[in-house]
């Protein structure tokens, strides 16, 4: 609503101050009442699950959960509007200020009050006309359907009649403050850069949808959920998701594989399980059958300072090398020593070895190193 406005000014000075080096002011004020509550909002995606290792020709899905929060919204009420003033005489204007000041009729009460912001332009030439816009918060909730009255108290200290004391015109438009209130950002459309619009929501809520990926999309697929404002179509947040694709073919037979192979490659070592590190009456010896089990071992159980655990994850890529079809004769007697040594070793015994133990223990990791890399033994599957 923008209220009536209404034009005020003074009527020039008498005679005896005609001959006063000043000039005269007139002016309008418009007003228009906001009463508003603003919302914000958050978004989130999760993929599930974050990676997939597929074969060729196989498909694997992935569910995609997009959530929406809303809050409570900030409330605000304030009056926006402008005062135009008007220098009608033939100086310029000097020490131009205005006060806004909200009544609420029949009281004269003022209830909120501001400067009017005049440092962008605060002189006035003779004959010009300026306007300056406002905006002043009044106390919340405002009173619906009630009549607000909004007054600029402008004044110059060149007003003829009046020169060095500050005079001018006081000005009022009024208005009845709306009902209700307006909402801001209260609904927002959700737009996905893999799945297109999701729909448009006025409240926290969550959406998901599936997608299927096979080796074609090997790679690191990211998709990101953006929400817009409806109301004035601005962007809100976004958030985004990212899902590892890989494509796993069926290693090479004859041939040997890499640690860093056989450890970025689970799908691989799932059919050459379970593998046992030691022999399988060893009171220590342990029986890998999971792929997630040989994934940790092949890292070294995230500690490679210990030789135990390197010589685990070489003896096991070793062990999947030859399940896979390559010849391990070159290394069978490191094996066998391996396999003897951790039937009675964990790896929570390296800082007990003696120095010539670990040398051992050492020798022989790198001895499987060595198959592992095709640099003894039936040779590298990339050579």
């Amino acid at each position: 609503m923008v209220a009536l406005v209404v034009a005020g000014g003074l009527s020039a000075a008498p005679a005896l101050a005609d001959s006063q080096a000043g000039t005269t002011l007139a002016q309008t004020v418009s007003a228009a009442p906001r009463w508003t509550k603003t919302y914000a909002w958050n978004v989130t995606k999760t993929a599930d699950p974050a990676s997939l290792d597929l074969a060729p020709g196989e498909t694997g899905d992935v569910t995609y959960v997009v959530g929406l929060t809303r809050d409570n919204g900030t409330e605000a009420a304030y009056i926006a509007g402008q005062v135009c003033i008007t220098n009608g005489g033939a100086v310029a204007t000097g020490g131009l200020t205005s006060v806004i000041n909200v009544t609420k009729p029949p009281s004269a009460t003022v209830v909120a009050s501001t400067p009017l912001d005049t440092s962008g332009h605060p002189v006035l030439a003779p004959g010009e006309s300026r306007c300056y816009g406002y905006e002043v918060a009044v106390p919340s909730p405002p009173e619906a359907g009630k009549a607000y009255k909004v007054s600029a108290d402008t004044s110059i200290t060149n007003h003829s009649g009046h020169l060095g004391t500050p005079f001018g015109p006081n000005t009022s438009a009024s208005f009845g403050w709306p009902s209700s209130i307006t909402p801001v950002h209260g609904e927002v459309s959700v737009d996905d850069t893999m799945q297109g619009n999701l729909g448009t929501f006025a409240g926290s809520a969550t959406t998901t949808y599936t997608r299927t990926f096979s080796c074609d999309d090997a790679g690191v697929r990211t998709n990101t959920a953006t929400l817009t404002h409806t109301d004035d179509n601005t962007a809100g947040p976004s958030a985004t998701a990212t899902v590892a694709v890989t494509c796993t073919t069926p290693p090479p037979a004859g041939c040997t594989l890499t640690i860093g192979y056989w450890k970025n490659h689970p799908k691989a070592v799932a059919p050459m399980l379970p593998v046992w590190l030691g022999t399988p009456d060893g009171q220590l010896s342990h029986e890998v059958t999971t792929t997630n089990d040989a994934v940790a071992i092949l890292n070294f159980n995230g500690a490679a300072s210990n030789g135990i655990n390197k010589l685990r994850g070489q003896l096991l890529a070793a062990k999947l090398g030859i399940a896979g079809g390559a010849d391990g004769s070159a290394v069978a007697g490191a094996i066998a020593d391996a396999d003897a040594f951790l039937a009675t070793h964990a790896p929570s015994s390296w800082n007990s070895l003696s120095k010539a133990d670990r040398n051992d223990v050492n020798l022989l990791a790198t001895t499987l190193d060595n198959y592992n890399n095709g640099i003894i033994g039936p040779g590298h599957c990339d050579d």
